[in-house]
C-alpha cells in the first residue's frame, strides 16, 4: 500500500491514502476514445488513454450510467466517466426524489437534480 501511495503522489503531487485503481469504464480499458470522434485512434479523455483511472475507496457503481462512463455519447457528468462513484463515510440513505436512479424524472439523460446523479444522499 505505502508503495501504491508514494506512486499516487509522484504521479499527481497529493497524498490520497484511499485512493484505488479501477479498469476505465468510458473506454473500456482499451484507451481509446470509445466512440471514434477524432479517429478510431484518439486517446480516451477519462484515463488519457492508461486504461485504467483512480478513485476513491469506497465506491459503487455510478447509477446515473449504469457504469458505463457515458449518458448516450457523453461523459457521464456524475461520475465524469469513471463508471463509479465515491461512498461518502457518513451514512446514507437512498434519494426520496429518483428513488436512487440517479436520473431526472422529466430528462433520463440528465442526473437528478436532488443527489446529483449519485442515487443517494446523506441521512
Amino acid at each position: 500500500m505505502k508503495r501504491q501511495n508514494e506512486k499516487l503522489i509522484a504521479e499527481h503531487g497529493v497524498d490520497q491514502p484511499n485512493m484505488t485503481e479501477i479498469t476505465c469504464a468510458f473506454c473500456g480499458g482499451s484507451g481509446t476514445d470509445p466512440f471514434g470522434v477524432m479517429s478510431w485512434l484518439s486517446t480516451c479523455c477519462i484515463c488519457g488513454g492508461r486504461g485504467v483511472v483512480n478513485i476513491e475507496a469506497p465506491y459503487k457503481v455510478c447509477p446515473h450510467c449504469n457504469g458505463t462512463g457515458a449518458v448516450k455519447t457523453l461523459t457521464c457528468t456524475t461520475c465524469g466517466g469513471k463508471g463509479h462513484v465515491p461512498l461518502p463515510s457518513a451514512p446514507i440513505v437512498s434519494c426520496p426524489v429518483c428513488a436512487g436512479s440517479g436520473d431526472d424524472g422529466s430528462a433520463p439523460a440528465l442526473a437528478c437534480i436532488r443527489c446529483h446523479g449519485k442515487g443517494f444522499i446523506l441521512a
